[in-house]
């Protein structure tokens, strides 16, 4: 998988992503409607389209984690909105409250373009995953689960990492199938406090 297959962000251009996130956020909260980002303020990179994800946890316990794999609008405009669908919209939890934003952390993932790779059973796909920690999609039947390559540090073993992923997709531990889609990604990705 190549590393130049996405443009890299610097430190400075992430924050200004965390900076987003967090304004989306306390938009919510604030009189009146949240503001779009201003577009004017910001560089070529952030202006291009990007897909992201953005992870809300709260004192450690996920809270909210919505994105997509494809890039739709400019990326300011990608966090902005996945930021505040990750507080208010993502139905596995609770709307995230005002009370809670002290122990709020954000993540913002920035994507690589997924790419498929050609694998012909799970134990190529483990062994491939064993020299390669990158966010996967697999995809089959009409389902489909995404880990991004964060989730590495929870599910260190690559056996462990592909059957929790095909439970998420709502298949059993042991499915596998020869129609079997599965594409690869890295991210670029920044996690901070909200205050």
């Amino acid at each position: 998988m190549s590393a130049t297959s996405y443009q890299t962000l610097n430190k400075g251009e992430l924050t200004q992503l965390l900076d987003i996130a967090r304004e989306a956020i306390r938009g919510h909260f604030s009189s009146g409607l949240p503001k779009s980002p201003e577009y004017s303020l910001y560089g070529r990179k952030l202006l291009t389209p990007a897909a992201c994800f953005v992870t809300l946890e709260v004192s450690g316990q996920l809270q909210g984690c919505l994105g997509s794999t494809a890039a739709h609008s400019p990326l300011v405009l990608e966090v902005h909105n996945k930021a505040r669908a990750s507080a208010y919209q993502d139905r596995r939890f609770m709307p995230l409250t005002e009370e809670q934003l002290n122990q709020l952390t954000i993540e913002i993932s920035v994507l690589s373009t997924p790419e498929v790779i050609n694998i012909g059973s799970e134990q190529e796909l483990i062994d491939f995953l064993a020299q390669n920690k990158l966010g996967v999609i697999l995809s089959d039947n009409h389902k489909q689960a995404l880990f991004l390559p964060q989730v590495w540090k929870q599910l260190k073993s690559p056996t462990n990492f592909v059957k929790q992923l095909k439970l998420k997709a709502g298949w059993n531990a042991g499915y596998w199938s020869n129609s079997m889609t599965i594409k690869v990604f890295d991210v670029t990705s920044i996690k901070g406090k909200y205050y």
